[in-house]
């Protein structure tokens, strides 16, 4: 155990803030397609769910079909919780149709008739619809209808000030260096997170349509890999080639924020050769290797709450990291919402202990054995034999995973609040159980069931998708609340689309220069 991660963790104690659930707070974003009869919805936005413009807890991702649930940052774990569920359910009656549970998205024979979400006629909508219309020639619209769960997370001031002040820095100084500490360690052993709560090991055929791969077939319908545990970040998945070669290091806020800048602002080859244009109609924001912030694809980001208009990276240099965001995990089938308390309280207690975890910078060397052991966790993870590679030499995976949690261990003491100290205990051991036997993991529950049933992708996850919805409409949750927010946020849209604007040519023009 080192010697650092107990250092930090008494003098938290010495400070009385070493309890992570008391002194933190998290918002949960959640992504599903619609779907119906096992085929994605063609179906526009439901009306009854607002203005996805507008509605701050119910919008879309790239696809109209591609429905994005969000909660409000809460300093309370159950209460997050509770309102995820509070959405869910309250989409789920609003519709006739189901949300698909995995990540992985049901045969799609055609990628050109995945609908692009669409934001109506004001200028940020069209910027949102051009963002999504970029993506869509630059890696396709297949890899965009994959969906996950997104945490953010945030530690409360309280807990860096005293911590701050002892080591004689500013709490903004303090915050940046600390959020980056934690963001690199995640980056270290993001693999982990990969291996317990990973359950994308197969894929419909159609999804690897006309792309290289390595899967196998599973039956007539599917690919897969025995020991793949999460292929939504693996090679079809969520991931950018054109971006291999940024190496962001996350060694610091001001290198962070130059190796993004040159990201937005530097040509790449082939978007350059596609053009912003096709005659009149744009087809991309620019030609930069990524258009905008959000599609730098990482397990993890450093955030700040941002202005209307207003873009991230000024944002960060201006007032500093207000929180992290957690990009790391796949929904998980077999819950009906996507993720449990259990999961949500050891990411939660994962972060902490990066936080608190000897660092060091990263250098070139060090960021190429992250990508590998990602890599190879993604596509080998419950492989008895993997190994993965550090600084201090090759380990195999399941020695350095239970001497995390053996680190990890040290939390549950300091944590004062008895039901969440048992549900940190009860869900620590279940991590224990799925490193001993990897069949326990969700990858190896789901391509074990799935074999067991005979079924396909397609018809195996429709199943559930329609028994998930059965069990959360018998919850008869009253949510009037959201229903209120869904009608407001109709008549907000409405004004902003009857309000006078600038030409859009000018608007895109003046965001895209607006990088300081």
């Amino acid at each position: 155990m080192s010697n650092e991660f107990l250092d930090s963790l008494e003098n938290l104690d010495a400070l009385n803030v070493s309890d992570f659930i008391k002194f933190s707070q998290r918002g949960i974003e959640k992504e599903n397609l619609r779907s119906s009869k096992c085929s994605i919805s063609l179906k526009a936005h439901p009306k009854a769910y607002g203005s996805s413009l507008t509605n701050s807890r119910i919008t879309t991702d790239f696809s109209e079909a591609l429905i994005e649930l969000v909660t409000d940052p809460n300093k309370d774990l159950n209460k997050c919780l509770k309102e995820l569920e509070d959405i869910v359910y309250f989409c789920l009656k609003n519709t006739d149709e189901d949300f698909w549970p995995a990540s992985i998205p049901m045969s799609i024979e055609d990628e050109a008739t995945i609908p692009i979400a669409d934001y109506g006629n004001t200028n940020s909508g069209k910027l949102k619809k051009l963002y999504r219309v970029g993506l869509s020639h630059r890696y396709g619209s297949m890899m965009q209808t994959v969906s996950g769960i997104h945490y953010n997370f945030s530690f409360d001031d309280q807990l860096f000030e005293n911590w701050a002040k002892k080591d004689g820095e500013t709490l903004r100084e303090f915050k940046d260096k600390k959020y980056l500490s934690l963001v690199r360690n995640f980056r270290r052993n993001a693999w982990l997170i990969t291996y317990l709560f990973g359950c994308s090991p197969i894929v419909p055929k159609a999804f690897a349509k006309g792309r290289e791969h390595s899967l196998k077939e599973l039956n007539s319908n599917d690919l897969f890999l025995e020991n793949a545990t999460c292929l939504r970040m693996g090679e079809l998945g969520y991931i950018s080639k054109s971006q291999d070669n940024l190496n962001i290091a996350y060694n610091n806020l001001e290198e962070y924020l130059a190796d993004l800048k040159k990201a937005l602002t530097t040509d790449h080859p082939r978007y350059k050769t596609l053009g912003t244009k096709v005659g009149d109609e744009y087809i991309q924001l620019n030609t930069a290797i990524i258009q905008i912030e959000n599609e730098y694809y990482s397990s993890i980001r450093p955030k700040r709450l941002v202005g209307s208009g207003e873009r991230p990276i000024n944002a960060l240099r201006d007032n500093g990291i207000e929180y992290v965001e957690i990009r790391a995990l796949d929904n998980n089938i077999y819950d009906p919402f996507g993720i449990s308390d259990e999961t949500a309280i050891f990411l939660e207690s994962f972060l902490f202990y990066c936080l608190l975890s000897e660092d060091q910078p990263c250098d070139a060397d060090e960021i190429n054995k992250i990508q590998n052991n990602w890599g190879n966790v993604v596509l080998f993870g419950r492989d008895e034999d993997l190994k993965l590679q550090f600084k201090e030499g090759s380990i195999p995976l399941r020695d350095k995973a239970a001497e995390i949690l053996d680190e990890m261990t040290n939390f549950e003491s300091r944590i004062g609040d008895q039901e969440y100290r048992n549900i940190f205990k009860k869900s620590l051991e279940s991590q224990r159980h799925k490193i001993s036997d990897s069949n326990m993991t969700p990858s190896g529950k789901l391509l074990r069931e799935i074999t067991a049933s005979g079924l396909s992708w397609d018809e195996y996850t429709d199943q559930i998708a329609k028994n998930h919805k059965e069990e959360i409409l018998r919850l008869k949750k009253d949510v009037g609340y959201l229903e209120k927010q869904a009608k407001k946020s109709l008549e907000e849209f409405a004004l902003k689309e009857a309000q006078e604007e600038d030409d859009f040519d000018s608007f895109l023009g003046e965001y895209l220069s607006a990088i300081e």
